[in-house]
């Protein structure tokens, strides 16, 4: 069976492969794929840009790219037996891989290596410095000619004729060895700082003329005798050959073939539930918190965008955890589209009305929202309070937060968790090492700075328990949503309805209560501290908040003793009833504001308290007060003083204040800063193998109109009026012509036409190559002659 030729050129091969291999290569390198390649050409051409061959290079392993520098190494076209050999293991299948990704092209026996790749990997891949030619080809004529002849070598004063001399001799191994057996002391310390890279080093006065007879010192020695060559005036290089030589002819130490594994730690299951589920419920509390306390006091917005290290400060302050925990709460909550930009003309972060939907999901709806936001998000909050390029400290919900790389390392991070057998954690230093392998080109002290981050980031959201991935966690990076609900719901504990109330005033939950359990206790006690068990704690101003909120005293100690088993401690019923006693017997309702009290003594304290003077109290009855200032700051102050105040209606009624809860207008979720393209879809996919594939038609159909017109005749250059001349009587014989015609680009053709009329200059012809009809006109015809069909 007749073989093919081999490609002339990446296009070429790119042209010859299956649909097959063409949906691979997309797949493999997706930023091909969109804007649709038009033909096997216009691949060829976007494949070998910098920045696509970047990318590349930058989804190659360690192994990969160990066989892709060996390319760049080795002469161009090489063969995988030589590969594998500069290698030193078989590296048929790797070499597949690369042409598979078009970084190389070519048969096995003649394989071409991208020209991209081998600029980008540099001019020292692998370690080794330049050819033997590119590194002696800076000496003079008369330099290279006395190194012929120091090698005792036939010499040459043309230096093309001394360079293929000298690059011949010192390019076999055999010679470099035969001339380091009676190398003086100190020379193999100077290769063997050179060998296996850089390969390079400073030496002062390095291009200063030497010989054999006369040379000093190591370094002179291997200068006189071509083994280090000048590559500056204070710098000299090992030559690649020369390198190749002194490594046993491998590229690399060894072939790194072999991922660095990672250990396992293995977690109780129990443990791994109790700690995810103890996380979830946290960082869920924590975004609700935030919501709350912004909603009635939203910091503002920088005018840089951002959050002020202040109201930073205060945030943390308000959620009761440090300031690298409040940003990752406050980013949390902007990439799940909870608080945003209200968008005024003085912006503030507010909730955002998808907030308030959140607060009314159960827990595990509230923590899929959450990670699900989390896991594509390119905001990296750790990176809060660092420093920038111009020294400036970056701020949370600042623009500058983002990182394309976070996506990927978080997904390589969580991949690499859940390929570990269940229940087992990691140490964040082997699963760098880990990537690191997996794709050299992009490793940086961030990414490993990233994997860090990720693990604490996924802790924090309970993704990871005691350093495990959770089932929940899996589940979620599988895509099963309905999997991660339920796998959540299984590992948290049963809420409880029951407290224990105890007569220092105190409440002890067991365990989480019922949602709304929670809230109307939280609106009577605050809590004291959380953990296994919450304890909340009562005293005058909690208790003032409920009935601020439109409660009674008895209906708070209905909930109470229906929330405890034991009944309601006498302490904490005196407190209440005290409190609601007190409750109010002041009465504060608008004139600019006023005060009313049935008790005429307790208002003349209010007037003779110094604390009220910004008030402006001044007396109109003995039982009420006028104000300066608002009610609501009048409230506030009295409040402060000890009294129970309460707000009252124009009728005298008894108002339920409670705090003003600001909204943001509707906001979408903010979009991942990428730096690739998203993988392409099988549609698009598709789409680019049947515009590739019309488009090489194209080419074709245009390659055999040239194959017909590479017969025409030379045609006479003509002026316009006999041109005209001879199209008319071809039209009326009805006689084909080759005309020469310029186009409006300017560019020269050849064409086989029939001339069907001539008519205010221009000529209606019959294309026999595009079998269409054309309007030509005259000026640009540069000559007519007769077909010969």
């Amino acid at each position: 069976m007749p073989t093919s030729p081999a490609p002339r050129t990446l296009a070429e091969d790119l042209r010859a492969r299956a649909d097959e291999d063409l949906l691979v290569l997309f797949a493999a390198r997706p930023d091909l794929a969109a804007p649709l390649p038009t033909s096997s050409t216009a691949l060829a051409t976007r494949a070998t840009t910098r920045a696509s061959t970047q990318r590349a290079l930058e989804r190659l392993d360690t192994p990969t790219l160990q066989v892709a520098e060996v390319l760049a190494v080795l002469p161009d076209p090489t063969s995988v037996t030589a590969v594998s050999k500069a290698w030193g293991a078989k590296a048929g299948e790797i070499v597949a891989d690369l042409r598979r990704r078009a970084l190389v092209w070519g048969p096995d026996r003649r394989l071409h290596l991208v020209s991209a790749v081998r600029e980008l990997l540099g001019p020292h891949p692998a370690g080794l410095g330049p050819t033997l030619a590119d590194a002696l080809g800076r000496r003079s004529p008369q330099r290279l000619a006395e190194l012929l002849e120091d090698l005792e070598l036939e010499v040459s004063h043309d230096p093309e004729v001394a360079l293929e001399r000298l690059t011949r001799h010192l390019a076999v191994p055999d010679t470099v060895t035969g001339l380091l057996i009676d190398a003086p002391e100190g020379v193999r310390a100077v290769l063997d700082k050179l060998t296996w890279g850089p390969p390079t080093g400073a030496v002062e006065r390095a291009d200063r003329q030497v010989r054999a007879a006369t040379s000093s010192g190591p370094v002179d020695w291997l200068l006189s005798r071509g083994l280090l060559a000048v590559s500056g005036p204070g710098t000299v290089v090992l030559p690649r050959e020369v390198g190749l030589a002194l490594r046993g002819g491998r590229v690399h130490q060894a072939p790194d073939r072999v991922p660095p594994a990672i250990a396992e730690t293995p977690r109780p299951h129990d443990r791994v539930l109790g700690a995810s589920a103890e996380a979830a419920t946290e960082a869920c509390r924590l975004v609700a918190e935030l919501g709350r306390w912004w909603g009635t006091a939203g910091p503002a917005v920088l005018r840089a965008g951002g959050l002020g290290v202040r109201d930073l400060k205060r945030t943390a302050t308000a959620l009761e955890v440090d300031e690298a925990t409040a940003a990752l709460v406050v980013e949390t909550a902007w990439v799940a589209g909870l608080v945003a930009d209200d968008g005024e003309v003085e912006p503030r972060w507010l909730p955002t009305p998808a907030f308030d939907a959140w607060l009314e999901e159960d827990l595990p709806e509230q923590w899929l929202q959450l990670v699900t936001a989390w896991l594509p998000s390119t905001r990296v909050p750790a990176m809060v309070g660092t420093r920038d390029a111009k020294d400036s400290a970056r701020n949370a919900l600042g623009p500058d937060l983002d990182r394309a790389s976070a996506v990927p390392v978080r997904h390589a991070v969580l991949a690499e968790l859940a390929a570990l057998p269940a229940d087992a954690a990691a140490d964040a230093a082997d699963v760098a090492a880990r990537l690191r392998w997996l794709a050299p080109r992009r490793a940086s002290r961030l990414r490993d700075d990233l994997v860090g981050w990720t693990l604490r980031d996924a802790s924090w959201l309970g993704v990871l328990g005691a350093g495990a991935l959770t089932p929940a966690g899996r589940a979620v990076l599988a895509g099963d949503e309905d999997g991660a609900l339920r796998a959540l719901a299984d590992s948290l504990p049963e809420p409880v309805r029951e407290v224990l109330l105890q007569a220092d005033l105190t409440a002890v939950a067991p365990g989480p209560l019922e949602l709304h359990v929670a809230r109307r206790l939280e609106s009577l006690a605050r809590v004291e501290s959380r953990g296994g068990a919450t304890v909340y704690r009562f005293d005058a101003g909690s208790v003032r908040r409920g009935l601020d909120e439109g409660q009674t005293a008895e209906e708070a100690l209905a909930f109470l003793a229906d929330l405890s088993s034991t009944g309601v401690p006498q302490p904490l019923e005196y407190l209440v009833r005290d409190v609601a006693r007190r409750h109010g017997r002041v009465r504060v309702g608008r004139a600019g504001a006023y005060v009313r009290a049935e008790d005429p003594a307790l208002l003349a304290e209010l007037v003779a308290d110094k604390r009220c003077s910004a008030l402006g109290l001044r007396a109109l009855a003995p039982t009420v007060l006028a104000c300066a200032a608002d009610p609501d700051e009048v409230l506030a102050v009295l409040r402060d003083i000890g009294v129970a105040p309460a707000a009252e209606g124009p009728a005298g009624e008894l108002l339920v204040r409670r705090p003003a809860q600001a909204r943001s207008g509707p906001r979408p979720l903010p979009r991942p800063v990428t730096g690739e393209p998203p993988p392409p879809g099988p549609s698009l996919v598709a789409a680019a193998v049947q515009t590739l594939r019309a488009g090489d038609q194209d080419v074709d159909e245009l390659e055999r109109r040239r194959d017909r017109h590479r017969d025409a005749p030379a045609l006479p250059a003509m002026d316009p009026t006999t041109s005209l001349s001879v199209l008319r009587e071809a039209a009326g014989r009805r006689q084909p012509v080759w005309v020469g015609y310029v186009d409006s680009t300017g560019a020269a053709g050849r064409y086989l036409v029939d001339p069907l009329g001539v008519e205010g200059g221009r000529i209606t012809v019959f294309d026999h190559a595009e079998r269409t009809v054309k309007s030509l006109s005259v000026h640009r015809v540069t000559g007519v002659v007769q077909a010969d069909l």
